[in-house]
């Protein structure tokens, strides 16, 4: 089932403090629009593409990444981008898509 987009920008949209994976200090995310989840930490601030996560969740629905969250962030970067895959992981966490 592919991300509903919606439902993102519905729940991160206005932000929200999201329960990190292990080894990952807390999470905020400061917002979210139909391109993007924007992502802050204690020493920086990104974002999270759409065209990525969606990529992450198509290739976990054919069975060709895990759904460990810990195994799940090696995998993102080499089968998706190098573009902040432990935040990724931890928001695919929070919609429900990883373990």
């Amino acid at each position: 089932m592919p991300i509903d987009w919606n439902e993102v920008v519905n729940r991160y949209g206005d932000g929200a403090e999201i329960s990190a994976i292990p080894g990952v200090s807390q999470v905020k995310i400061s917002g979210a629009d139909e391109e993007r989840i924007y992502v802050a930490h204690k020493l920086w601030k990104d974002s999270l593409s759409r065209q990525n996560l969606e990529r992450a969740v198509t290739l976990l629905e054919q069975n060709k990444m895990t759904k460990n969250s810990g195994d799940f962030v090696a995998q993102y970067r080499v089968y998706v981008a190098d573009e902040r895959p432990t935040m990724a992981a931890t928001v695919l966490k929070d919609l429900g898509y990883l373990e």
